[in-house]
Parts: C-alpha cells; sequence; structure tokens
C-alpha cells in the first residue's frame, strides 16, 4: 500500500544565460539559482509526509536563442549527473525528498547534441529516471537519430517510467503536452503520475496548451503535476512572458491546487493518493478509459505515416535551429503526401 504523499510545484524564476558569453559567469548564475532553489526546499518541506518537489523546465539555463547548438554546449549545459545535479542530489538526500528537475544536458555519448533532460532524483540522492524531450524545435531529439538511439537504450530508455514507493512516475516537459502520444506511451508503460516541468504563459489557453494538461491528465487516467516557472528576470521578451500558474490535476482532469500568477510561490501543493487511482483504474465501468484503449486499431496508420524527417540528425548533428526550419520543410510536402494539405505552390 501507498499512502497518501505531497506533490509540491517549486515555482521560482527563471535566470537566463543568453545575457554572458563564458562557462564561468554562466555556472556561476546556475549556482546562485540552486542556492535559492536550497532555500525554498528548506521553506516547503513538512517532516510528517513524504514528499516530492518538481521544479520547472530549464529553470537553471533558460533556453537558446542566438546560440549556435556548440556554443550552448560550450556554455549552458552540463551532464546529468554532474557537479550541478550532484547539489540537488544532496538535497534530495539530506531532506529525504524527491525531487523532480529539468536542464539542458550533454552527453560524451552524443558528442555535439544536447538535450532538454527532464530527471528524477529519489529520496537516496539517486537520479532513477532521464526522459529527453522528443518534440522540440531547441535540442536533439531522440528521434533526429532514433534508430540509433533505440538501439542503444530500447523503448524503456526512450519513455522511462521509475517505479518508486510513491507509485509509477513518468516525466514530460512542456510543449510535449500538445502531442498526445508521449502522454499515453508513458502510460502504455504504466505510468501512474506525470510530471511536468513546463515553462508556459501560465494563465493564457494560448495554442489549448491549459486545456491539454486537463486533458492529458484524463485521458490517461494519471495525477499530472505541471510545475511553470514564475518569470524569467533579464528575458528579452520581458520576465512576465512566462508567468507562473502551477497545477496539479488528478486522474478526472479536476484541478486539485493551483499556484499565482506571476512569480516565486510554494503555493502549488497536494496530496497525491495513488491507491485512489488504482481502485478506479480496476474498475469495470464506462469512464475506465484505459481498460477500453485499443491501440492495435492505430498502429498500422502510425506505422505507415511519416511527417517530421526521421533519423534527419543521424549522422551530423544539429548545428543550429536554422536546421529544424528545414526538416519543417520536408515535414509540410509530407503534410501534402499525407493529403493533409494541399499541394504547395
Amino acid at each position: 500500500m501507498i499512502d497518501p504523499w505531497r506533490a509540491t510545484c517549486m515555482q521560482v524564476y527563471t535566470r537566463i544565460l543568453n545575457r554572458v558569453s563564458t562557462r564561468d559567469d554562466a555556472m556561476a548564475i546556475v549556482h546562485k539559482s540552486l542556492d535559492r532553489w536550497t532555500e525554498l526546499v528548506g521553506a516547503a518541506k513538512r517532516s510528517d509526509e513524504k514528499q516530492l518537489m518538481l521544479f520547472p523546465e530549464f529553470a537553471l539555463q533558460g533556453f537558446p536563442i542566438h546560440e549556435s547548438a556548440d556554443e550552448w554546449i560550450a556554455k549552458a549545459c552540463f551532464e546529468i549527473p554532474g557537479p550541478e545535479t550532484e547539489r540537488l542530489q544532496k538535497l534530495a538526500q539530506d531532506n529525504k525528498i524527491f525531487i523532480g528537475a529539468n536542464s539542458y544536458e550533454t552527453d560524451p555519448e552524443w558528442p555535439g547534441r544536447y538535450f532538454n533532460c527532464s530527471y528524477l532524483i529519489d529520496d537516496s540522492g539517486e537520479i532513477i529516471l532521464k526522459y529527453r524531450r522528443i518534440n522540440t524545435a531547441h535540442s536533439a531529439s531522440p528521434h533526429d537519430f532514433l534508430d540509433k538511439y533505440l538501439d542503444k537504450y530500447g523503448i524503456e530508455g526512450m519513455f522511462p517510467v521509475a517505479k518508486t514507493p510513491l507509485g509509477n512516475i513518468g516525466m514530460m516537459p512542456c510543449g510535449e503536452v500538445m502531442y498526445p502520444e508521449a502522454a499515453r506511451a508513458l502510460a502504455f508503460r504504466g505510468a501512474e503520475v506525470i510530471l511536468h516541468p513546463t515553462s508556459d504563459y501560465g494563465a493564457d489557453d494560448n495554442w489549448s496548451w491549459q486545456s491539454a494538461k486537463k486533458v492529458r491528465a484524463s485521458e490517461n487516467m494519471v495525477y499530472f503535476i505541471s510545475a511553470n516557472a514564475g518569470g524569467m528576470p533579464e528575458a528579452y521578451r520581458g520576465i512576465n512572458d512566462i508567468a507562473g500558474q502551477s497545477r496539479i490535476f488528478d486522474w478526472e482532469g479536476r484541478v486539485l491546487t493551483q499556484g499565482p500568477t506571476p512569480g516565486e510561490s510554494l503555493r502549488c501543493s497536494s496530496l497525491i493518493d495513488v491507491e485512489a487511482l488504482r481502485r478506479v483504474r480496476s474498475t469495470r465501468g464506462g469512464f475506465n478509459r484505459l481498460a477500453q484503449s485499443r491501440p492495435e486499431a492505430y498502429a498500422a496508420l502510425y506505422a505507415s505515416t511519416s511527417i517530421y524527417p526521421v533519423n534527419r540528425f543521424a549522422e551530423k548533428p544539429m548545428e543550429s535551429r536554422k536546421a529544424v526550419k528545414e526538416a519543417l520543410n520536408v515535414a509540410l510536402d509530407n503534410m501534402v503526401n499525407n493529403d493533409m494539405l494541399p499541394p504547395r505552390k
């Protein structure tokens, strides 16, 4: 039996690295942010409850704007685990909590590439899950060299789900919420809780982004914990372009709690009852969406459909975001071939 435990969205400011040019200056900003995170963990800790604290997407680095891939790797990215994440690992161990976070990661196994990586640290300080974002315009995607990635990690490594004393936990960041396959894959691999470190518009339902969170929770019958940044000081588009309002949803898509917008906040916090979810998933009622899933009906169509070009950067890493635009031209042609668009002029 899993006792109810507390999830807290750590709605922090994102200190961007774009305005500095050296790695030393960039890492000084990262460690200043980690100093603040340490203070906030102390404030959010409840000694009488098991607890998971989730930080937003790329909250330690911001995201590349004018930097090439090589420049961003040299200045801003780090290995996971590494000296930066070791601070979070010790924080989790010392406080006996789980910590979820997201950072731009470099990996010697994939030279010239960097990943948008979501990771989970358990209460002993071990990194027990790493999910590399698939649908992305900023960084390398496993889809860009899919065959090689699957050969090395398998489907388990592409869609990891950690079996923990808190339940089965998966992670996916930010814009992945707009692609239902990402959350569905985690649910099919057993996820009962999906952690969603994000960096989005907060209160504004632009692109139906906020509605998508609600739907991903309900259609997959999972708890969906979405921690958003409270703002980006010194951001080119303004501090409140990313504006908080973190949310936690239950398996019906109901908002259990939400944080204010904008600014730092620890108020988005709720108890998570995995055993209650398991009881609902075990029923034979018509509302059991997972029990009535029929993936075989769609498998052939998915297997025969190609849109965004697979293995696009298998031999040579993506050098800049310009290469993504070139890949999107191929994707638009594929949409024409699939009758999703009329012929392009």
